[in-house]
């Protein structure tokens, strides 16, 4: 009987950290795929627009799923055991989001934070270099969530081999 709990807590753990991870890696792809691209673009008030209201949507939450991520990965880790494949794949996934972190807290949020000042109506002259800064730097954390959520889906695929 014991057993099974545990088995059902494992299942349970496995799944919220990768809907977790899911979500974080998901909402970075959308703002790559979709939301960048349409930024680049955009007329500068169209783009300053945009830019301020996605920051107001996406801000609160993509911290928590990093977050989340991060630290999913690392209680996958020590219940798969930090020796074992499953635990070294975790720990990689935990690594790369925690990259997305180190990446885009000096880039993209300081942007982030930048642009939510400026006027809709009168962008500063340099809004176009600050847009690309923003979108590089979007496209290098995102490449790094991508590998982070398949090492974790790969840990959880061989941990069940």
């Amino acid at each position: 009987m014991r057993r099974a709990a545990n088995r059902k807590t494992m299942y349970a753990l496995e799944l919220i950290v990768t809907l977790v991870a899911a979500l974080a890696t998901g909402g970075l792809m959308v703002n790559w795929t979709g939301l960048a691209r349409a930024m680049a673009r955009l007329s500068a008030p169209t783009y300053v627009e945009l830019h301020q209201n996605t920051n107001r949507t996406f801000d609160p939450y993509m911290p928590i799923v990093v977050v989340g991520a991060i630290l999913g990965g690392i209680l996958l880790a020590i219940t798969f055991g930090i020796h074992t494949l499953s635990g070294k794949l975790s720990i990689a996934g935990a690594a790369c989001y925690a990259a997305v972190i180190a990446i885009g807290v000096p880039t993209c949020v300081r942007i982030n934070k930048q642009v939510a000042r400026w006027r809709v109506e009168n962008p500063p002259a340099e809004w176009a270099a600050v847009r690309a800064r923003w979108i590089r730097f979007h496209i290098i954390r995102t490449l790094f969530s991508a590998p982070a959520f398949a090492s974790y889906v790969a840990a959880l695929i061989l941990r069940r081999t």
